[in-house]
């Protein structure tokens, strides 16, 4: 069954000051957010011990416990989850952690908070948009339309994502595949490149199913994602005038 639910953000930091101007910052973009203060690890484990989390925005370096060892438990319950990671340092050790835990992205401190709450609602409107929902295991589904399919790719280029995207409609089963942003390969079968990238957008229904990644698949499409997305909804727009 699809149901819709509140959008919510835990916040973990052990600076009640900078809590509370997260969550400001948060709730100026979205008013109707849930936001679930933690300044413990303790806090932040027994918040999604019953309430479910749709992003979380963790402090790596806490003076007792570790966002990034947080994270690597909630992998194991919630691998679809949401993440953006704050710290004033990291080593490359830590910073390579967060690559493979699948962080959305790392912000230093001092903090630019406007920019992390923005990140915060570009993943409101993604996973709330009018054709996405949560469905009852709380995976993320999205009615596959041209505009909308649009959108979510520039959303994961946006986020520096490394995932696959499985998309599944009446025409069959494809596969987007993003490193650091990048839009390096897409499949259909046999097919592969820009033109199974073109033919996967041009679907009229389906679902979206992200997927974390093991490996990189030999890259297929060379073209920047931001010339590369213009370039098929200028196709696809002329279509639709023309038909």
């Amino acid at each position: 069954m699809i149901t819709r639910e509140k959008f919510s953000v835990l916040i973990l930091d052990d600076s009640e000051t900078l809590l509370k101007s997260i969550a400001h910052a948060v709730r100026v973009l979205l008013p109707e957010v849930t936001i679930h203060p933690a300044l413990t690890l303790a806090d932040a484990q027994e918040i999604i011990a019953g309430t479910r989390i749709h992003f979380y925005i963790l402090e790596a370096n806490l003076p007792v416990g570790s966002g990034i060892d947080f994270l690597c438990d909630l992998r194991t319950f919630s691998p679809e989850a949401r993440v953006a990671m704050m710290s004033e340092k990291l080593t490359p050790d830590q910073e390579q952690e967060l690559h493979n835990l699948g962080v959305l992205q790392h912000f230093p401190k001092p903090l630019e908070i406007a920019a992390l709450a923005q990140l915060v609602q570009t993943h409101h409107s993604y996973m709330t948009s009018s054709t996405g929902q949560l469905d009852a295991k709380g995976e993320f589904a999205v009615s596959l339309t041209c505009p909308s399919a649009l959108d979510i790719i520039q959303l994961k280029c946006l986020a520096s994502a490394t995932i696959m995207l499985q998309i599944s409609s009446g025409h069959g089963t494809g596969r987007i595949y993003f490193n650091h942003g990048d839009i390096v390969h897409a499949e259909i079968g046999p097919q592969r490149g820009e033109r199974a990238f073109e033919k996967i957008l041009r679907w009229k229904g389906g679902r979206i199913k992200e997927v974390p990644l093991d490996a990189i698949p030999e890259r297929s499409i060379t073209t920047d994602w931001q010339g590369l997305l213009l370039r098929i909804a200028q196709n696809i727009d002329e279509n639709v005038v023309t038909a």
